[in-house]
């Protein structure tokens, strides 16, 4: 009977103190980080700043705040880096606590608004500019009458860190639309709904990459010989044959006035050309070195120069 206890009792402390290391390594383990969550909010068109003469039913003004939204929408959830809020969701938080588009836009009440919906960072913006013109034009050799369709938009927006209320990153975008730069075969048979969402998609792109960049910018994730591998894939602006400076982060950068962080020194030490983009992430070549490419390095897409756009308002970004 004695022994019987002994090794009853001897089990037992040893499955209490396995069960004590068991405890200890999974609260040794690092705690997945969670993602920032983001939230859209409507953008606002005034009814005097859109102009249309093409297919009129497919222009509304709702269709074009709400889809250009959703277009934003989207391609930040593609980008994996944030918890993005469902447009439904945010329309419904809005409505119950009674706010309008005059409210939520007014600078300072985005911590409010970030408190209701529990966001960490909020997209608030303007649809500036909306314009599809159709010219007609006659052409006497051929007895055909030539179609040319040109669409422009301009928004503005900002991203606030709702729980500091500091302005992440700002922005102008315009984008413009030419059927005469779609090939033929493609445009014959487009509606004016087709041409709508190539102009929103475009403007949306260049909007989430630009709101990705003042947040989480594209950054080399591994380095094997001369090939790189970046922490962005498909769905995130990134295109083969893109581009990219790279630079390396230095010293923090802190405001004389206030003493806060306001970024990071870069020294510009490369480009490169993305080669193959995948579902989670991209491959890239070094085109040009100025000093060692390592992981974490940031990467930022070389803008080609565009005609007629304006350009971009000054941008605050956080330290990295």
């Amino acid at each position: 009977m004695k022994n019987f206890l002994r090794i009853t009792m001897m089990l037992f402390i040893f499955t209490a103190s396995s069960a004590g290391i068991f405890a200890q390594e999974k609260a040794a383990a690092p705690a997945k980080p969670e993602k920032p969550t983001l939230a859209v909010l409507p953008f606002v068109l005034e009814p005097r700043n859109i102009q249309i003469n093409v297919n009129e039913s497919e222009m509304k003004i709702q269709v074009v705040e709400s889809e250009f939204a959703d277009q934003l929408l989207q391609n930040l959830v593609k980008s994996r880096k944030f918890s993005v809020l469902e447009r439904s969701f945010v329309e419904k938080i809005m409505k119950e606590n009674k706010l309008t588009e005059s409210e939520y836009c007014k600078p300072g009440e985005e911590q409010r608004i970030g408190k209701l919906l529990v966001a960490d960072f909020l997209v608030v913006g303007h649809v500036d500019r909306v314009e599809f013109l159709v010219e007609s034009k006659y052409i006497e050799i051929t007895k055909e009458t030539s179609i040319r369709l040109k669409g422009t938009m301009k928004v503005h927006f900002r991203v606030v860190e709702t729980k500091s209320g500091k302005v992440v990153c700002a922005n102008t975008i315009t984008r413009k639309l030419d059927s005469r730069d779609i090939p033929a075969a493609e445009r014959r048979n487009m509606t004016g709904g087709d041409y709508r969402d190539r102009l929103f998609t475009d403007c949306a792109v260049s909007a989430s990459n630009y709101i990705l960049e003042g947040i989480y910018p594209v950054k080399i994730a591994s380095v094997q010989g001369e090939e790189l591998v970046l922490n962005r894939g498909e769905g995130t602006g990134l295109v083969v044959g893109g581009q990219y400076e790279v630079y390396s982060q230095g010293d923090i950068v802190k405001d004389p006035d206030t003493g806060e962080s306001i970024g990071s020194e870069e020294t510009k030490i490369g480009l490169i050309e993305v080669t193959s983009v995948q579902q989670k992430f991209s491959k890239a070549k070094i085109l040009k070195s100025e000093g060692v490419l390592e992981v974490g390095g940031i990467c930022r897409q070389v803008e080609k120069k565009e005609k007629d756009v304006e350009p971009a308002t000054p941008r605050a970004t956080p330290g990295w």
